[in-house]
C-alpha cells in the first residue's frame, strides 16, 4: 500500500501551529511506537512483531499519528478479502482522551472501506471499557467471547459492518 502522510488537523491560536498527521508506519517511528505500546498493554507486542506489521505486504495496514512529527499514537490491522482485523491501537497516555484514538480508528476504517472491506473485527480485553466504548461509537457489535485470550483475562470480540446500509 502507497501510503502518503495526511494532514488532519492544523491550529494555531495566536502559537506556533500544530499540525496532526495520520502517515504510513515506518522503521523510524518504532521507538515511539513501542514506548506506546509499553506504557499502553500489560502485554505489549514485542519490536519483532512491529517490525513483521512493516513488511510492504498490501493486506497489511500500520499507521501513525503524529503530532508535530512526533507519533501520539498508532493503528496496525490486516485485510483478508472483504474483511478488515484491528491488530492493535494505542495513544500516548498523557493524550488519551483528547479524541485521537477516534481519529485513528475513523481515519483506518475510511481507508479499508475504501479498499473494498465490508466487515471489520478486532478483540479487547473485557474490562476496557473505555476500549469498548470507542468501538461502540463506530457501530462494532460484541459476537462472541474468547476465553483466557490474554495472559490474564478474556477477549471480547466486535463486529462492525462497513456499508452502512445493513449495519449489524
Amino acid at each position: 500500500m502507497r501510503f502518503t502522510s495526511v494532514p488532519l488537523m492544523r491550529w494555531s491560536s495566536g502559537m506556533p501551529e500544530i499540525r496532526v498527521e495520520l502517515e504510513r508506519m515506518t522503521e523510524g517511528h518504532l521507538s515511539e511506537v513501542l514506548a506506546i505500546e509499553q506504557a499502553s498493554f500489560s502485554d505489549p507486542w514485542s519490536e519483532v512483531m512491529f517490525r513483521q506489521e512493516l513488511e510492504d505486504d498490501p493486506g497489511k495496514h500500520p499507521v501513525v499519528l503524529t503530532m508535530d512529527s512526533q507519533v501520539i499514537g498508532y493503528g496496525l490491522g490486516w485485510i483478508v478479502l472483504d474483511e478488515f482485523h484491528l491488530g492493535n491501537l494505542a495513544v500516548r497516555p498523557d493524550l488519551k482522551g483528547r479524541g485521537y484514538g477516534s481519529l485513528i480508528l475513523e481515519r483506518m476504517l475510511k481507508l479499508v472501506k475504501s479498499k473494498g472491506c465490508r466487515t471489520a473485527s478486532l478483540e479487547v480485553r473485557a474490562s476496557n471499557h473505555t476500549a469498548i466504548n470507542l468501538y461502540h461509537k463506530y457501530n462494532f457489535k460484541e459476537i462472541a467471547v474468547r476465553k483466557k485470550y490474554y495472559q490474564d483475562e478474556d477477549a471480547l470480540v466486535l463486529l462492525a459492518r462497513l456499508d452502512e446500509e445493513k449495519a449489524c
